[in-house]
């Protein structure tokens, strides 16, 4: 079961916000996973979009994947078909001058 809570702060200059949340049971589903290079090792930085399918040409968010190759997104819509797609720069970037 997924868990969630929401709020908003509007911390004034210098100001420190404490405060105690607590999660409520939430229905909606969560993608969470590990990107993986060809040689099997977890890639950091990679960047993870997710498209609602019968949307392609506009995101729904975007992330990237953290030290660990690790992502999460959500909460998305139960039923719906998302379309996910994963993009990681090489290391032979060329400068322009």
């Amino acid at each position: 079961m997924n868990f969630s809570h929401s709020f908003f702060v509007k911390p004034a200059a210098h100001e420190v916000v404490e405060t105690t949340v607590a999660l409520s049971a939430d229905q909606r589903p969560a993608l969470v996973g590990t990107v993986l290079g060809t040689d099997g090792k977890t890639v950091p930085g990679a960047l993870v979009t997710v498209y609602c399918a019968d949307a392609p040409e506009r995101p729904v968010g975007a992330l990237y994947s953290d030290e660990q190759g690790q992502f999460a997104f959500g909460p998305l819509e139960p039923g719906r078909l998302y379309h996910i797609k994963v993009f990681k720069l090489s290391d032979n970037i060329r400068a322009l001058e």
